[in-house]
């Protein structure tokens, strides 16, 4: 069973609250304090600032991902003494963008899921800050543009994902009838996923000169409402070709900036040492991504 010590730590954390945490662990509250002390004193870090809520320090942040290894590993061990038996299942949380989860993630998984009685955590984010989620004790594992691996992790090259400028046909003969221009793209309205989706505003600086601010946009953060808004004749946007396959075939959206793909590498990364399960569901993701996304 994990550390009585690290197991406090965690409930603290989760529950940003000594109170909370007691009651989760059915212990006083002065009992956990002594044991958040104790581990505090052996490893001669600060751990928590005693704020309301409870947050953990830099210290505190750099064991998260440690003490979240250290849970599954106690509910693998749980599982593997039960035998072929009934089992609960395992929660292994994972780091996504939100285009991912919508196109091959979950059939790479869902074997693994299925065969194993996994439950995933799925934490959404952009691309490129799901690493932050792993370095933060959040997720287990994450799919990432960066292709370096973070102290004491391990990277996989998964392949690329090619993003197509699009619209319906009868925004492009409304706003584009002369094609894409600095003037029409200053006065037709765009589609973009959130404030972590910059993918918009580099393509209009980087071909026209427009920065961000100098033309209207939707902000649509779903995945499956950015290519419907799209498909309704109301604004234009960046979306996975591999999503939209079916539109494209039968002219529901069109390719607004031919020969303007943009094409994001991505990777998975997870904790050099990983469970057994967790590592089972690492080589789905890898698996799953080379059989659908273009190799790097």
């Amino acid at each position: 069973m994990i550390d009585a010590r690290y197991q406090a730590f965690d409930a603290v954390v989760q529950t940003r609250s000594f109170e909370a945490a007691a009651r989760r662990l059915n212990l006083t509250q002065s009992a956990v304090s002594q044991r958040i002390k104790l581990l505090e004193a052996e490893l001669g870090q600060v751990l928590l600032v005693r704020s309301k809520p409870v947050q953990p320090t830099p210290a505190g942040r750099r064991l998260l991902p440690y003490v979240a290894q250290l849970r599954l590993i106690e509910a693998e061990a749980a599982r593997a003494l039960a035998g072929d038996g009934a089992h609960a299942p395992v929660r292994l949380s994972v780091g996504v963008n939100a285009d991912t989860l919508a196109t091959w993630f979950l059939p790479a998984v869902r074997q693994v899921v299925k065969e194993e009685a996994v439950v995933l955590d799925c934490v959404v984010d952009d691309q490129d800050h799901t690493h932050a989620l792993l370095a933060g004790g959040d997720v287990l594992g994450c799919v990432s543009t960066r292709p370096d691996a973070m102290r004491g992790c391990a990277v996989r090259p998964l392949g690329v994902m090619r993003y197509l400028c699009v619209a319906s046909p009868d925004f492009c003969a409304r706003h584009f009838p002369r094609g894409l221009t600095r003037q029409a793209l200053a006065r037709a309205p765009g589609i973009v996923f959130g404030r972590h989706d910059d993918m918009h505003d580099l393509f209009l600086r980087q071909h026209f000169g427009l920065d961000a601010g100098q033309y209207p946009q939707h902000v649509v953060p779903s995945s499956e409402g950015f290519w419907a808004m799209a498909a309704a004749g109301l604004g234009y946007g960046f979306v996975p070709a591999i999503q939209i396959a079916a539109q494209l075939s039968d002219g529901t959206l069109v390719d607004a900036a031919p020969g303007h793909a943009e094409d994001i590498a991505l990777y998975w990364h997870h904790w050099q040492v990983q469970s057994p399960l967790m590592a089972k569901l690492s080589d789905a993701v890898a698996d799953g991504a080379r059989a659908v996304l273009a190799a790097a």
